[in-house]
């Protein structure tokens, strides 16, 4: 059939093939890439919580709140005078009275050197560690520490293999946070090293990670000694040893 003048002709409408039952409409691309970022957010938050959660089981978990620290050297009328002729003098008056066969250390913290005796007989001279005489102020009380090894004499007490150091608070304060109150949180056991020889207050001879500070005055009061050097003189000191320090 040819058709009239004028008239136009209309082109047969494809017929889409009709959807299964059920079938979902196909998104647009937009939607799906949000949907997929969505997902990717929702994983990193449950990944998030799940650290957060072991951190809070298995330690780390106290609060590190950061504040202020107050650092500060001794002024010069706090310091010992001619420390050098101190020393000597000190050498002298306290390795004077020892027994001939009685074993006992020196520590000369003005030269960091560890050295222990049996008699009149020198068995092992050792550099070590001693105090920096660093004052710390804690920012929340006002209570101050200055890290200082003691002179005088004093006597090992006991003898640790692997020993634990409970951190005091001013361990977390000279770091600028709050210490925390769980006890779990205060434990270290690694920076004493493989032995320690305890005496009175608290002060050690031990060991240190920080092996390239030997010979210098970088310790909060106790003596840091070498891996050697601590092995021998926990083997050759007995408990009841006294030790001097100048």
């Amino acid at each position: 059939m040819i058709p009239p003048v004028g008239s136009q002709t209309i082109a047969p409408r494809e017929r889409q093939p009709p959807q299964p039952a059920g079938a979902a409409a196909v998104p647009p691309p937009a939607l799906a890439w949000l949907r997929r970022i969505g997902l990717a957010v929702l994983a990193l938050a449950i990944v998030g919580v799940g650290a957060a959660t072991g951190l809070a089981r298995y330690g780390g978990s106290y609060d590190q709140r950061e504040f202020t620290t107050r650092l500060a050297l001794p002024g010069p009328d706090e310091l010992p005078k001619e420390p050098a002729a101190r020393a000597e003098r000190l050498a002298q008056r306290l390795a004077s009275p020892v027994r001939d066969r009685e074993v006992y250390v020196t520590v000369d913290s003005y030269r960091n050197r560890l050295r222990i005796y049996r008699g009149d007989e020198l068995l092992r001279e050792a550099v070590c560690s001693t105090g920096s005489g660093v004052r710390l102020k804690d920012p929340r009380n006002g209570k101050e520490w200055i890290f200082d090894t003691p002179q005088g004499e004093l006597k090992i007490l006991r003898k640790v293999k692997n020993p634990v150091w409970v951190k005091p608070d001013w361990a977390f304060i000279e770091e600028g946070y709050e210490p925390p109150k769980n006890l779990r949180d205060r434990v270290d056991d690694f920076s004493l090293g493989g032995y320690g020889l305890y005496m009175r207050d608290g002060y050690i001879i031990h060991g240190t990670i920080f092996q390239t500070l030997l010979g210098r005055r970088v310790t909060h009061g106790c003596i840091r000694l070498g891996d050697e050097d601590l092995e021998f003189a926990y083997k050759t000191v007995p408990v009841g040893a006294r030790v001097f320090l100048y």
